[in-house]
């Protein structure tokens, strides 16, 4: 068991990564082939984040809305992409995103 508060600034306008295997910057440890990040985004703030070869995202937007790579999602809207060249987010309206970094046979079933 785990637990650690991320504060609202380390999220700011960035993607925060909270969740890796080997506890990376200080983010909790899983021990799957899995990153997690949290991040906070309104107005002109935006963020990329590049993935490795052969991985998979999925993106939820648990408040406001943002665009995920040119599509606009809302609150509760989560999106899948695979083998994507990267992310790119950008465009949030008071929103909030956790981003799954996760290998092909991880992807959530939501």
């Amino acid at each position: 068991y785990q637990q650690r508060h991320f504060t609202a600034d380390e999220k700011r306008g960035r993607l925060r990564l909270i969740i890796s295997p080997d506890g990376a910057d200080g983010s909790l440890s899983v021990y799957q082939d899995a990153r997690v990040y949290a991040g906070l985004f309104d107005g002109d703030e935006q963020q990329s984040l590049a993935l490795g070869p052969d991985r998979h995202a999925y993106v939820h937007v648990a408040l406001g809305s943002i665009e995920v790579n040119g599509q606009r999602l809302d609150e509760g809207d989560g999106a899948r992409l695979r083998k994507p060249e990267g992310i790119h987010l950008s465009g949030g309206r008071a929103a909030e995103v956790l981003l799954f970094d996760l290998r092909p046979n991880e992807l959530p079933s939501f």
